[in-house]
């Protein structure tokens, strides 16, 4: 996952890519099994992205497929969430982030508050810049340096021996 020195590195990633792409949102959103994290978005806050995104983007790592929708409003996934009725999202478009391995990550979205035709050329560009970002990163949980001491959490009452954190 993502390091808090790594920030900066994918906001200047997704603003570029927003730019080259030419679209007002863009973000990178990662899947785990039980909930989705935006790493990184442009154009709009992550929280509300998430918000905004969150069912179009686990569809599409589930499926490992892209999704692209034109106009939300008129799309059985779009249709009934909250941001397509209220104009927040009407056009989506996104494809699964694959690690170097094949293993699936996550999606890079692009978002539209107006009806869009994406063309071929856009979704090859957006699989492009899913490569890039899927190869250029090391997805890897950062690993705790040998030096650095083991923190132990207390165990839970009638639980036995501590285990090391996770952290």
């Amino acid at each position: 996952m993502t390091r808090r020195s790594d920030q900066e590195k994918f906001d200047r990633f997704t603003e570029l890519a927003a730019r080259v792409l030419g679209v007002p949102i863009l973000s990178v959103f990662l899947v785990g099994p039980r909930h989705g994290v935006v790493t990184s978005s442009a154009g709009l806050p992550a929280p509300l992205v998430l918000l905004l995104a969150h069912r179009f983007s686990r569809h599409v790592a589930a499926s490992r497929r892209p999704l692209v929708i034109h106009d939300a409003r008129a799309h059985p996934l779009g249709a009934n969430t909250p941001a397509v009725q209220d104009g927040l999202v009407i056009a989506y478009a996104g494809v699964p982030l694959f690690d170097a391995g094949g293993g699936t990550l996550g999606t890079l979205c692009v978002m539209d508050t107006r009806p869009r035709v994406w063309t071929r050329e856009h979704l090859e560009r957006l699989y492009d810049v899913a490569w890039v970002l899927g190869h250029a990163v090391d997805w890897r949980a950062p690993r705790r340096p040998a030096s650095e001491p083991r923190q132990w959490r207390r165990p839970a009452a009638g639980h036995g021996t501590p285990h090391p954190s996770q952290g």
